[in-house]
């Protein structure tokens, strides 16, 4: 069962009030205007990685009914994250699995994972990337402009100082995940 759309609503509100009061593309924390530490660009995406999945529904044979067996990401490329991700992480789980992170530049990973975020420095190999994936249920997420039209389900991006998305619907149907309608809804641009 999908989770209730107010929740999620929340989280991107209160993220989105961080962004507003801060210096959100900073590259270290600094201090906003109402005293608060600004929150660089790649901690508040760290943040949206790891609430997506919570709104796709997977296929049986994605495995995740045993939540004894790890939700696997994998960081592909060059990591815009530094330690954001791993503490954004922390011991949260992801659809009751625990996750393991999984930094690699090596296509190999993508073969047992459940959602891989394609890094700016892959922009040459994305062909190679969504064609490696295929149709298997695999959430691909990036923040690299171009990448939603290029098969990359779910695609962040800044505007106006803001983190916004954009979804590739069609590449979700052919990988046979189900997008909630409360994350489409949140999208500033459906494909």
């Amino acid at each position: 069962m999908l989770p209730h759309g107010r929740a999620f609503s929340v989280v991107l509100v209160n993220a989105a009030l961080v962004c507003a009061t801060s210096a959100f593309a900073a590259p270290s924390a600094s201090v906003g205007s109402h005293g608060q530490e600004a929150q660089p660009e790649y901690a508040l995406k760290a943040r949206f990685l790891l609430q997506f999945p919570e709104f796709v529904v997977w296929p049986a044979e994605a495995s995740l009914t045993d939540t004894s067996k790890p939700f696997v990401v994998v960081v592909l490329g060059t990591s815009p994250f530094d330690r954001h991700l791993d503490e954004a992480l922390g011991s949260r789980k992801v659809k009751g699995h625990p996750v393991k992170l999984v930094y690699s530049s090596d296509l190999a990973a993508l073969d047992a994972c459940h959602m891989v975020f394609i890094c700016a420095s892959e922009k040459g190999r994305l062909k190679e990337i969504v064609s490696r994936i295929g149709n298997h249920p695999v959430l691909t997420v990036g923040d690299t402009e171009g990448f939603g039209k290029k098969g990359v389900m779910i695609n962040l991006a800044v505007e106006e100082d803001l983190p916004r998305f954009e979804i590739n619907l069609g590449a979700a149907r052919f990988n046979n995940l189900g997008i909630s309608a409360q994350l489409l809804n949140l999208a500033r641009k459906v494909r």
